[in-house]
């Protein structure tokens, strides 16, 4: 539809689809805020770490300084944190950032995408006039991502993208066939990205970081992000890490002032606080398992196993469809992501973050009343 007009979704033409809307949420129900349990959006369920509340209190007078451009003190916090040194790392407002700016940088004419996947890598690749190669992930093998097809893909690829764990599938990709995914790029002259934005919700996560191999070699960038694991969305905090001669040019595209002076302070805070993380992981492996289950109890309700800290579930056998249970779970002050918007899933899938106990059981008592209610 054009001059403005809305979908019969609520969302305007053109306009990037994600999780998280609560504004949205707000102005069509009249809620506050507080009232809203999201699930929509894949966020720690413990918020923000006590050390980063009270680092930003204690400094909120230095909104009057301008920000480090060169974010250093945040970069070797991070440097520290992923086991590469500091020339390695970029600094950035949120993931996405990067994502444009290494395709901005690189100009690719044909990018690989394996699909569905987060919608933004497709998006940086419109904006460089690239052709984007798609490789269609299948529900029959669970979304697990087919080496042998990658490979055949990948034909005059100059970029390709890869989420390891992916959203909004969940699926985890095995060393092994992550090896060869690296291998099959390097060997056709591929420059690869590989998003790790939810590596860190995984106990073994240093296991499956590529963040070493991206410092020390040419030809890859992992792509990190502090806004999720860390309940930091309103700050927009991410990074990158790859060879430092790429990193260094990658700075001289980026605008110096785009990680603000408080997310610069609270990315330093974060990371230093490892109990924090510990009690996510604890969190998070016992909460997804309740909720897994729970749903898998459901009729005609199929959900995919989770690595992380959210779950895509099947429901095109319970009779309903995803926009249906996120209008009447709406209703109840819940919200849930309707997978209409990426490619290859469609109106019978949905996406639910893993919150706490009470949380997870309130969104399994409320799906269940929209089962019995059609």
């Amino acid at each position: 539809m054009v001059g403005g007009q809305r979908d019969i979704g609520g969302r305007e033409p053109g306009k990037p689809i994600h999780g998280g809307d609560w504004q949205g949420a707000v102005e069509k129900y009249g809620w506050q805020p507080d009232e809203i349990l999201d699930f929509s959006a894949n966020i720690n369920p413990l918020g923000p770490p006590p050390l980063v509340l009270a680092t930003l209190q204690e400094n909120l007078p230095a909104i009057r300084r301008y920000p480090d451009p060169r974010c250093r003190q945040l970069k070797k916090a991070l440097a520290a944190y992923l086991q590469v040194e500091p020339a390695a790392v970029i600094a950035t407002n949120g993931a996405s950032e990067l994502i444009y700016l290494i395709v901005q940088a690189l100009r690719p004419r044909r990018v690989l995408i394996a699909e569905p996947t987060f919608s933004e890598y497709r998006r940086a690749a419109a904006t460089a006039g690239a052709e984007v190669v798609t490789l269609e992930l299948e529900p029959e093998s669970a979304f697990v991502l087919d080496v042998d097809r990658w490979r055949e893909k990948l034909a005059g690829v100059e970029l390709a993208f890869l989420c390891n764990p992916n959203n909004p599938t969940g699926r985890l990709l095995e060393i092994e066939a992550l090896k060869a995914v690296v291998e099959s790029c390097r060997r056709q002259g591929s420059f690869l990205v590989v998003d790790e934005s939810f590596l860190d919700f995984c106990e073994n996560w240093r296991e499956f970081s590529l963040a070493a191999a991206a410092a020390a070699r040419e030809g890859m960038l992992i792509l990190r992000s502090l806004t999720k694991i860390f309940a930091l969305p309103g700050l927009r905090l991410g990074c990158g890490v790859a060879h430092p001669e790429l990193v260094a040019r990658l700075e001289g595209w980026r605008d110096p002032w785009s990680v603000n002076i408080l997310a610069q302070m609270a990315g330093v805070a974060a990371l230093a606080d490892t109990g924090y993380l510990t009690k996510t992981r604890e969190l998070i492996r016992r909460e997804k398992e309740y909720l897994y289950y729970g749903l898998a109890e459901l009729a005609g309700f199929r959900p995919f196993h989770p690595e992380v800290n959210f779950i895509l579930t099947d429901v095109s056998n319970s009779g309903l469809t995803a926009p249906v249970l996120a209008a009447r779970l709406g209703r109840e002050r819940i919200l849930i992501r309707d997978c209409s918007s990426f490619p290859g899933l469609g109106p019978a899938y949905f996406r639910t973050a893993v919150l706490d106990r009470e949380a997870n059981r309130k969104l399994l008592q409320a799906l269940k009343r929209a089962v019995e209610e059609s």
